[in-house]
C-alpha cells in the first residue's frame, strides 16, 4: 500500500509566506493610495492650501445692510500644483499650463449685534440687540479717515460661507418667528447674525476671516485665513471646507 505524500510546509513556513504576501501587497498598494489621498492629507492633516495669501477685494462696506447680512462673491486665485512644488521650481523652463485658476466663494458681511444676555451654551437662548452700523456710513462711502476705518473694522463680521459641520453653503432666511438666521440646508445648522452657533450639528460657530482690512476707498479686503481652534490636525482641528 502506497504511503500518502507528506506536506513539507510547516506552520512557520505558512505564516512566513502570509507575512511576505502582506508586505508585497502593502508595497504595491500604499504608493497609489498616498498619491490619490495626497490633496486630502495636505489640506486636512498638514494644513496646506493652494489658495494664494494675497489681499482680495470683497466690496464696499457702505453697501452692507443693517437688518440682514450681505453676501459678496470673491474670486480667490489659486496656484494649481501637480506633483511636488519643489520639483516644478527646480525646472522653471519645463513646459506647463499658463492658465490662471480662481476659486469662487461667497463672503458674508454683517454688522455686529451686541449680546445683551449671554446663553449658557453657544448662543441658543441669548438675547441679541440690533446690529450697529457706524452712523457716518449713511452719508459717506469713501475717503475714510483712520478713525473711521478703525470703527468699521471693529463693527463688522467677516464670515466664511461654509457650514462648520460638513461644509454646505449657508443661507440667510427669516424663520417662523420673523427672526433672521443663517441656516445650513443640508443638516440644519443654525447661526445668528454674528455667525455664532445657535442650533444643529455644527461643533462651533461660522468660520471668520481673521485677516481683513478696510481701506480709505471704503472697501473691505480679506486674506485666506480663518479662526481655527487648536487641536490635532485632521481630527479635532478642522478648517472650513471648500476654501
Amino acid at each position: 500500500m502506497a504511503e500518502l505524500q507528506k506536506d513539507r510546509m510547516t506552520r512557520s513556513d505558512f505564516l512566513a509566506l502570509g507575512v511576505t504576501g502582506g508586505i508585497i501587497g502593502a508595497v504595491l498598494t500604499i504608493p497609489p493610495a498616498a498619491f490619490l489621498l495626497g490633496p486630502v492629507i495636505d489640506v486636512g492633516i498638514l494644513g496646506q492650501s493652494d489658495v494664494r495669501e494675497d489681499w482680495q477685494e470683497v466690496g464696499p462696506v457702505a453697501d452692507v445692510a443693517v437688518e440682514e447680512p450681505s453676501v459678496f462673491i470673491v474670486e480667490f486665485p489659486i496656484d494649481q500644483i501637480y506633483g511636488e512644488e519643489r520639483v516644478q521650481n527646480a525646472e522653471p523652463d519645463f513646459p506647463r499650463s499658463q492658465n490662471q485658476f480662481t476659486l469662487r466663494h461667497a463672503v458674508w458681511l454683517s454688522w455686529k449685534a451686541p449680546v445683551e444676555q449671554p446663553a449658557r451654551y453657544g448662543n441658543q437662548g441669548a438675547k441679541i440687540g440690533e446690529p450697529q452700523k457706524p452712523a457716518f456710513l449713511e452719508n459717506k462711502s469713501e475717503g475714510f479717515t483712520p478713525e473711521e476705518i478703525r470703527e468699521v473694522e471693529e463693527s463688522i463680521n467677516v464670515l466664511n460661507n461654509s457650514c462648520a459641520h460638513l461644509g454646505c453653503p449657508v443661507r440667510w432666511i427669516t424663520n417662523v418667528d420673523g427672526q433672521g438666521e443663517f441656516l445650513c440646508p443640508c443638516h440644519g445648522g443654525i447661526y445668528d447674525i454674528n455667525g455664532d452657533w445657535y442650533g444643529g450639528p455644527p461643533p462651533r460657530g461660522m468660520y471668520r476671516y481673521t485677516q481683513y482690512e478696510v481701506r480709505e476707498n471704503g472697501r473691505l479686503y480679506v486674506k485666506h485665513g480663518f479662526d481655527i481652534d487648536e487641536g490635532i490636525p485632521g481630527i479635532n482641528e478642522t478648517e472650513p471646507y471648500v476654501i
